[in-house]
């Protein structure tokens, strides 16, 4: 007889904490535990029942912490594994995520089927991905040249000042323009300095790209 499977399962929002657990529950031979924060989650592992982080991702502070939290929790007792809902993530995140031992990235509004496959990945140790990022993972590698320009663009870029890299940091945290000039006691017309200049050298179109580009040139711990 199989194990069963202790499902932690994750999302900020109360609505989606409720679906999701609804949609695990369909699932069989599983038990959830719902968590209202990724620091929140215990590592309670039982000999009988192989533990599973569902993580339901909609922020890039949330996306930083669930590659944190996932390469920093080797399994104890039983398997540990990780799935993350994402919607759209971009190639370094997917990379930078399956690097920290990430077995599963699919969208935020999977069906009892898709969430079984991925649970399923991640309890057998393999690796399930959505298929917009399985190609945008893959263009990096079918097409190595843009992969290898895009390298040199970056070592090419000016470095951030010290100030933008505690910037960067708290921008992965989450913090919005008020928070992080409260922080590091400027005004929050220099914080959206700091910031359009952290887009500009790292040739991102978003914070959430920065956060992700901060996190693969290792300008955020993890």
């Amino acid at each position: 007889m199989k194990n069963r499977i202790q499902i932690s399962l994750y999302a900020a929002s109360p609505a989606r904490r409720s679906w999701l657990s609804s949609v695990a529950k369909n699932l069989e031979r599983s038990t959830t535990k719902v968590i209202a924060t990724l620091e929140a989650r215990h590592h309670v592992a039982s000999e009988t029942a192989t533990q599973i982080l569902v993580a339901d991702i909609a922020t890039p502070a949330e996306a930083t912490a669930f590659v944190r939290l996932v390469d920093r929790s080797p399994g104890a007792q039983g398997t540990l594994g990780s799935v993350a809902l994402i919607d759209a993530p971009d190639a370094h995140w997917v990379e930078t995520a399956l690097g920290a031992g990430t077995n599963a990235i699919i969208s935020r509004e999977p069906n009892s089927d898709e969430l079984r496959l991925a649970i399923s990945a991640a309890e057998a140790g393999l690796i399930l991905l959505h298929p917009s990022s399985a190609r945008s993972l893959a263009s990096r590698f079918i097409h190595p040249q843009v992969a290898l320009h895009e390298d040199e663009d970056e070592n090419e870029r000016e470095e951030l000042t010290a100030r933008e890299r505690q910037v960067l940091r708290l921008l992965g945290d989450g913090l919005g323009n008020k928070e992080i000039a409260a922080r590091l006691a400027i005004s929050e017309h220099t914080a959206k300095f700091h910031i359009s200049s952290i887009l500009g050298k790292l040739g991102a179109a978003s914070r959430t790209e920065a956060v992700s580009l901060g996190i693969r040139r290792g300008l955020i711990p993890i």
